[in-house]
């Protein structure tokens, strides 16, 4: 132990000396690139010293317990320990401190108190066998790290973090549909996720993010986002990076951004990124107002937030009720009221509807809309008796048994667009006590029987939509694709559909972008038998063509029975193995860390498919994820190898796939590889990720990600 000692005081030494010169001549001092990575390391040590000194201030409790020379002996280490590492650790925090984004004042502060608690540790060390009251020096120790930490807390947390929680906290805003979407949906998601380390007082990347005005001038890479363009906009690239790649914000150990938070800002960004638009002026259709219609309480502007006397759901209850395709959540945070809105049509289940009754005194807004559900089915939602909202928008009703919803006393809104309800069915509904407004877009029920209803119910408000304005132009929604599956196995058709009459579906098949001159029009099923990129919009005169829709559909002869990966997948993303490849499922495009995906970046992809007899093989499609935004790229090169036994593989052709030249969308794209003919019972792929990003890619030079869900043959 004496050699340890005598090396330790040397080191004190030398570690005080060059911490006090640092402090002095810190304008002159210029770091080495390489010394970056030691000043990270110091939040991670920081609680070293910390720890020491608390078990020295603890253990001179126990004196009177123990032996005077082995108290001293490990009173001894416990005070070199504390005086080495806070003399480490303080050296790391000068080396962190010189990368910037930092509050100065408060910088300073914690600079000076960390190298007093490395000076003072080193003094007690050195002068403790002449200290009358060495108790005493423990508990100074104590008190002027416990100062270091307050002021060290305070850059990377904000000003009085160790005693804000005395402090009396307000309570959470309410927002009423008059306050601008920013405000109430948008900066509250910054605030919580991204302004800790973007404030005046912490400026990480030359970014501050406490107000509009600060975030709009931006930080070293500029604005965070491009209006209309959330694909290409900062905030929302870094956001879908990796959670361990270095530039993911926020940081890992950070709250992350949620699914729904960054398609609420991806939405919003994508609709204008308008600050000053109110939540009401958003269209009922607008991705923003239906995600930030889940995230955020809102209140009436006319009225304080309703107040319901029936009690909270059970977890259990509202877990038996959520399924994938019909999503069961409360109105506001800690009100009992529900909302349940089904999803996908062919997907859609009676009893899923019937199994709402578990939370049916709860349920207020019920969205059906575009389900296949029929008159008899009314009789089911008459047993919700605080429904307020409902919502049967291009549903298969009638109107024959709306007397059913005569028990929903409480009914306020009804949604009947794109129904064959009639006139006279509609009546039967129209003596509700609460009933305020009715939708019925695209019925049969004209405005001159509209009118007539409007002077016997002057109460409600009869909505036909915006149509009637025969000099408003408005764009027309996608095609819907009636198709659940994108494996094709047989001739399987493609099949579309749209919500409203004498609309033309424009298609193509080889990739290229559809317009309103167009040559194919979608008249009847499509019949496709190998690999195609389908893309499609709506057009119809005197309205704006719709967006355009693209899917990826796959042919599918004979799957491989064995998959046998010979270089191994980033563990993080490693599916299921080889089986991965050849199970017929799709992974989704939003999420790569689904099971159904492979990732490879450090090395490339090399598979051996096996028959358990030869097969004519005539080519393949390699189904793969395209995610610029994650460093998701398309392959680099692939090659094949094919032959009878391992033995005699044969080399057979190397494709070099055209690469992107700017940032593209999310996608499941294919690469589909013609063979010469021939007959194989083994198969190689070997494909290589893209090694260096572009350099219009915001991680040009890095390597890019490969991910692989399928590999198909035909």
């Amino acid at each position: 132990m004496t050699r340890f000692y005598k090396i330790s005081s040397y080191l004190l030494l030398s570690l005080n000396i060059l911490l006090l010169f640092f402090l002095v001549f810190e304008e002159q001092v210029i770091l080495p690139l390489w010394m970056s990575p030691l000043g990270r390391m110091h939040p991670l040590l920081l609680h070293l010293p910390i720890g020491f000194v608390v078990l020295l201030v603890l253990f001179s409790f126990l004196k009177n317990e123990i032996e005077a020379k082995s108290y001293e002996l490990i009173r001894t280490l416990l005070l070199t320990l504390t005086a080495l590492s806070a003399a480490i650790v303080a050296l790391m925090g000068f080396f962190l401190s010189r990368e910037g984004g930092y509050d100065e004042r408060l910088l300073q502060v914690h600079k000076f108190t960390g190298i007093a608690v490395s000076v003072m540790a080193y003094g007690v060390v050195i002068f403790d066998e002449k200290l009358n009251q060495k108790t005493y020096s423990n508990w100074v120790l104590l008190g002027i790290m416990a100062v270091a930490g307050h002021f060290g807390a305070g850059i990377t947390h904000g000003e009085n973090y160790l005693f804000e929680a005395w402090q009396k906290t307000d309570t959470a805003p309410q927002f009423s549909e008059n306050d601008p979407m920013y405000q109430a949906a948008i900066f509250p998601i910054l605030e919580a996720k991204c302004v800790a380390c973007h404030n005046d007082d912490k400026t990480k990347g030359q970014l501050n993010m406490s107000s509009i005005e600060k975030i709009l001038k931006g930080g070293k890479n500029g604005i965070i986002w491009k209006v209309g363009d959330a694909l290409n906009s900062h905030i929302i690239q870094r956001a879908n990076l990796p959670l361990e790649h270095k530039e993911h914000m926020p940081p890992k150990g950070k709250p992350q951004l949620t699914t729904d938070e960054i398609a609420l800002l991806s939405a919003w960004i994508n609709e204008g990124a308008d600050t000053k638009k109110a939540f009401r002026n958003y269209l009922t259709s607008s991705e923003t107002k239906k995600i930030a219609s889940k995230l955020v309480g809102m209140k009436s502007a006319t009225k304080e937030v309703k107040v319901y006397s029936f009690s909270i759901p059970s977890e259990s209850d509202l877990a038996a009720v959520n399924t994938p395709f019909c999503s069961v959540f409360p109105l506001a945070t800690g009100s009992p009221a529900l909302q349940a809105d089904f999803f996908v049509i062919k997907k859609f289940d009676r009893k899923v509807l019937e199994n709402l009754s578990k939370v049916g005194e709860q349920l207020v807004i019920l969205n059906l809309s575009k389900m296949p559900v029929h008159d008899e089915d009314l009789a089911l939602i008459a047993n919700f008796p605080n429904l307020e909202k409902l919502i049967l928008n291009q549903t298969d009703i009638t109107g024959n048994t709306l007397d059913q919803l005569n028990k929903c006393k409480n009914l306020e809104s009804v949604a009947l667009a794109g129904t064959k309800v009639s006139k006279e069915n509609l009546q039967k509904i129209l003596d509700l006590p609460k009933l305020k407004e009715v939708f019925v877009w695209n019925t049969s029920i004209n405005e001159a029987a509209l009118a007539e209803l409007g002077k016997k119910f002057p109460k409600i408000k009869f909505d036909r939509g915006r149509l009637d304005n025969p000099n408003e132009i408005l764009q027309l929604n996608p095609p819907i694709l009636v198709n659940e599956d994108f494996i094709i196995k047989t001739n399987t058709p493609i099949s579309l559909k749209h919500t409203l009459k004498n609309v033309k579906i424009r298609y193509t098949l080889d990739g290229s972008e559809p317009d309103s001159t167009t040559v194919n029009i979608y008249e009847k099923p499509i019949i496709i038998d190998s690999y195609t990129k389908f893309k499609a919009i709506a057009t119809k005169e005197n309205w704006y063509a719709s967006r355009k829709v693209e899917f990826s559909f796959f042919k599918s002869s004979f799957v491989a029975d064995s998959v046998y990966l010979l270089n191994l997948p980033d563990p993080k993303y490693s599916g299921k193995g080889g089986s991965t490849l050849n199970d017929l499922k799709k992974g989704p495009t939003d999420n790569f860390g689904d099971k159904a995906w492979l990732g490879y970046r450090e090395k490339e992809f090399i598979g051996l498919f096996e028959f358990k007899k030869v097969q004519p093989v005539k080519g393949l499609t390699i189904s793969y994820l395209q995610k610029m935004d994650s460093f998701i790229m398309p392959p680099l090169a692939v090659e094949i190898w094919a032959g009878n036994s391992k033995a005699d593989l044969k080399f057979i052709q190397k494709i070099t796939p055209k690469q992107a030249e700017k940032m593209e969308g999310n996608a499941n794209l294919g690469l589909q590889i013609p063979l010469a003919q021939g007959s194989y019972k083994l198969i190689k792929l070997v494909i290589k990720p893209v090694s260096k990003l572009p350099v219009w890619h915001p991680g040009k030079g890095q390597k890019g990600w490969f991910f692989v869900d399928e590999v198909f043959f035909n």
